[in-house]
């Protein structure tokens, strides 16, 4: 497999993810167990998630249902529980901060998010970091 990148790239993304949904569960008043019956995960994963801890070798890694559920029982916008969720994915995350995320996600912003990969990029696959694009005629 061609450039694939490291654990801790994605890990990354998890201690921002364990940041929101804690400050997002105590914000709400909720224990860990009171969450768990609220959204039908468990308990175990939720202090998991919090921890950013899957097991000894990897950090949460949370399914779509399970992220949709908590965000239900938080009453919050799925968007809310993930970080870096306005910009691309081309760095760690930085988003490492103590307060609530202000979510505006406004997509598609520039021609490019819209276009296709160019051919070169399409052959390479994931071994060419910064994809091209082709843009239909006219537009820049």
């Amino acid at each position: 497999m061609a450039d694939v990148l490291p654990h801790s790239y994605w890990a990354s993304y998890g201690f921002a993810l364990a940041t929101r949904l804690r400050m997002l569960r105590c914000m709400r008043g909720l224990t860990q167990l009171r969450l768990a019956e609220l959204s039908g995960v468990s308990r175990s994963l939720i202090s998991n998630m919090e921890r950013n801890h899957y097991n000894s070798r990897r950090s949460a890694d949370p399914t779509l249902s399970t992220l949709y559920r908590l965000a239900y029982a938080l009453r919050v916008p799925p968007a809310v529980l993930l970080p870096g969720v306005g910009q691309p994915v081309g760095e760690p995350c930085s988003d490492q901060s103590q307060a609530l995320p202000v979510v505006a996600v406004v997509w598609p912003e520039v021609p490019e998010d819209t276009a296709r990969f160019g051919e070169a990029y399409l052959a390479a696959g994931s071994s060419l970091r910064d994809p091209c694009f082709q843009l239909p005629l006219g537009e820049v």
